[in-house]
């Protein structure tokens, strides 16, 4: 039998192994403090691109006009369109084999200078059937005539526009306008018996510049009229994509 000085006190062991499980709660909760520090500062989602605005120049008192709409055939392909603006940078792939007319137009009004410091006079917001950002109109006024008229083209199926589309404007008694063209910021589909527009393009970069002014509304809370963000095409450079 052990004598009285061998005997361990009999709270020893309980007390080490306490001690070893307070030592491992503790390493626990630091790496779960870490793992809550890497979560809430690490880098944060990158935020849309800010877009401002500038005073938008008075706009031309004329406007070129052609003689007869361009070849289609001069349009075959792929294009880039740059549209700068007061409000920053939109580019646009035109695509010359679904609307070849339609691409040839604007690749001529383009180099004519048409769309110079024109201002884009009409937006449409949720209250209305359609979401888009209509430019194109030298007058700003939607009385904008390069001197000939296009015919329909790769209209989308289902007559459903999306988010990004690049169309011509059109009226409900003409067949397609060649001068003012619209962005869409909201997808929408036309009605039955409603005039369709011809699909000419997509945004590809300066998305947030159209969605900038539709978030502004319309000027006076109009669901249909001038943007109540003034925004401007001081110039529009076309290139073979």
């Amino acid at each position: 039998m052990s004598g009285a000085g061998d005997a361990q006190p009999p709270s020893a062991v309980p007390t080490v192994r306490i001690a070893l499980l307070l030592v491992v709660a503790v390493v626990v909760a630091a790496v779960g403090l870490v793992a809550v520090a890497s979560r809430t500062t690490g880098p944060l989602p990158s935020a849309a691109p800010q877009v401002t605005c500038r005073a938008p120049p008075r706009p031309p008192t004329s406007a070129p006009r052609l003689r007869s709409a361009p070849d289609p055939s001069a349009a075959g392909g792929r294009w880039r369109a740059t549209l700068t603006t007061t409000c920053g940078v939109i580019t646009l792939e035109l695509d010359g084999r679904s609307a070849p007319a339609t691409v040839a137009s604007f690749v001529a009004l383009a180099r004519a200078g048409y769309w110079t410091d024109s201002v884009c006079h009409r937006l449409t917001t949720r209250q209305a059937p359609t979401g888009l950002l209509q430019c194109g109109d030298p007058t700003g006024r939607g009385l904008g005539d390069p001197g000939y008229d296009l015919p329909l083209e790769n209209q989308p199926p289902g007559s459903r526009y999306v988010r990004g589309t690049v169309g011509m404007a059109r009226g409900d008694d003409v067949t397609g306008t060649a001068g003012e063209f619209f962005m869409v910021h909201r997808d929408f589909t036309v009605a039955g018996g409603r005039p369709v527009y011809t699909v000419f393009g997509r945004v590809v970069e300066g998305q947030e510049v159209v969605d900038h002014i539709a978030a502004g509304g319309g000027e006076d809370t109009r669901p249909d009229g001038p943007p109540f963000i003034s925004i401007s095409i001081l110039s529009v450079r076309v290139d073979r994509a």
